[in-house]
C-alpha cells in the first residue's frame, strides 16, 4: 500500500536520531525510578492488617435495625475484625473505665423508629484514651450503615400499601453487600508511576511525531507529495502508522524495562496489557493526527501540544496520583487517552482480566479512528477551499 513507505520513512528518521531515540527510552525509566522511590512510603505495596478487637454493645433499642447493625453488620460482616460482646449500659461504661474494653457503642432507644421515619438518631461511642483507629472503624461502619440503607424506598413502598410496620421489615432488605476479589491488590508506587510516566511520555512522543508532520507541511516536501497519487487519507494513515509503531515499541520497552529493573508487576493478564497498550497508542496517535491536520504552523503546535500534554498529564494522574482527585474528575479523565489508559493499567495491575477491560479497549480504538477520520475530512475540505 502507498502509505507504508511513508511510515517506514518516518521510522528510519527517528531511529537514525540516536539522541532522540535514547531520550524516549532513558527519560521515562529514570523518572519512574525517582518517583517510585520518592513516593514509596506513601504508596506501600505492603498490606496493612488490623488486629481483631472486642466491641462492647448496649442495645437500648432492641429494634429491627439495631439487630441488623449488630448481628448482620458487626457480628457476621466483620467477624474477622471485630468480636461483639453485649453488656448493660452501666457494665459497659465500667468496663471502658477500667480499661477492660477499649471501645463500645450504646444504641439509643427509638434508633430503628427514628431511622425509618427519617428523623435524627444517635449512637453513643465510648472509648479509652488513645485506642488507635478502632473508634474510627466503628464510627465509619455505623455512618455507612445509616447512609446506605434504602430507607426512603422501603418507606414509600410500605406507605403505598398502608403497611408501614417495623416488624414486617426483613434484615435482608436492609443490607446490600459487596465484596472484593481476594486476588485484588492495590498498585504500589513503582507500579503506579511506571504506568503514569509511561502514558505521559507516549503522549510526548506523539507530540514530537506530529511536530515533524507539521514541519513537513511547511516545507516543499508536502507540496511534492500532493503532486503524487498519495491521497490525504493515505498521507494521514501513513503518518499515523509510523507513529503507532514507534509508540508501541517505546511502550513495550518501558513495560519490559520496569519489570526487569524495578520488578514492576503489570498484572497477570499479559494479553490485556499488550492489547490496552495498542489501543491507547491508537487513541493518542489519532488525536495527534487530528491536531496535525488542524494546526498549520509548527510554532503554534509546539505551544498547544506541550500545554495540552501537561494538562492531560496533570488531570490524567501522571503528575499527581488519581487517588486524591474527586470521583467526578476521575470519571471525566477517562475521556483523555492517557487518563483512560492509566486507569485501565491500574485495574490490570490489581488483578483484572482481559474481559474486564474490553470496553476501555474498544473505546480507545474507536476514539482514535474517529480522530483520524475527522482529520482526513478536514484536509479534504482544506484542499477544496484552496483550489476552488
Amino acid at each position: 500500500m502507498s502509505f507504508w513507505w511513508l511510515a517506514r520513512k518516518d521510522l528510519l528518521l527517528t531511529f537514525r536520531d540516536k539522541k532522540a531515540f535514547i531520550t524516549l527510552i532513558a527519560m521515562p525509566l529514570l523518572l519512574i525510578a525517582i518517583l517510585g522511590a520518592a513516593f514509596g512510603n506513601l504508596m506501600k505495596d505492603e498490606e496493612v492488617s488490623i488486629k481483631k478487637f472486642t466491641l462492647g454493645v448496649t442495645d437500648l433499642d432492641q429494634g429491627v435495625l439495631s439487630k441488623v447493625l449488630t448481628d448482620e453488620v458487626f457480628k457476621k460482616g466483620m467477624e474477622d475484625q471485630i468480636k461483639l460482646q453485649f453488656f448493660q449500659e452501666k457494665d459497659l461504661l465500667q468496663k471502658i473505665k477500667n480499661h477492660e474494653l477499649e471501645v463500645g457503642i450504646i444504641i439509643q432507644p427509638d434508633f430503628s423508629k427514628s431511622l425509618l421515619s427519617g428523623e435524627e438518631t444517635r449512637i453513643k461511642l465510648v472509648s479509652t484514651p488513645d485506642p488507635g483507629v478502632k473508634p474510627i472503624i466503628v464510627q465509619s461502619v455505623v455512618e455507612q450503615f445509616a447512609q446506605t440503607i434504602p430507607i426512603q424506598t422501603m418507606l414509600a413502598a410500605k406507605q403505598e400499601t398502608g403497611a408501614v410496620q417495623q416488624e414486617s421489615i426483613e434484615p435482608k432488605d436492609l443490607i446490600k453487600e459487596s465484596t472484593l476479589s481476594k486476588k485484588t491488590k492495590p498498585a504500589g508506587s513503582f507500579q503506579y508511576y511506571a504506568a503514569a510516566m509511561g502514558v505521559m511520555f507516549l503522549l510526548m512522543t506523539v507530540v514530537q511525531g506530529v511536530t515533524m508532520m507539521i514541519r513537513e507541511k511547511e516545507e516543499p516536501v508536502y507540496q511534492r507529495l500532493q503532486l503524487t497519487n498519495l491521497t490525504y487519507s493515505h498521507y494521514l494513515l501513513g503518518k499515523m502508522m509510523g507513529l503507532v509503531i514507534l509508540c508501541f515499541i517505546q511502550a513495550l520497552i518501558i513495560i519490559i524495562g520496569t519489570n526487569l529493573l524495578f520488578d514492576v508487576n503489570w498484572g497477570s493478564s499479559i494479553s490485556g496489557v499488550i492489547i490496552m497498550t495498542f489501543a491507547f497508542v491508537v487513541n493518542a496517535c489519532g488525536l495527534g493526527m487530528l491536531a496535525g491536520a488542524l494546526i498549520k504552523t509548527e510554532k503554534g503546535f509546539n505551544v498547544a501540544g506541550m500545554l495540552g500534554t501537561q494538562i492531560m498529564a496533570a488531570l490524567g494522574g501522571s503528575m499527581v496520583p488519581l487517588y486524591i482527585f474527586p470521583d467526578w474528575i476521575v470519571s471525566v479523565t477517562k475521556f483523555f487517552p492517557n487518563g483512560l489508559a492509566l486507569q485501565t493499567y491500574l485495574k490490570l495491575m490489581s488483578g483484572a482480566k482481559l474481559t474486564e477491560i474490553l470496553p476501555a479497549v474498544a473505546g480507545s480504538i474507536a476514539l482514535g479512528l474517529l480522530f483520524l477520520a475527522i482529520g482526513v475530512i478536514f484536509l479534504v475540505f482544506e484542499r477544496r477551499g484552496k483550489y476552488a
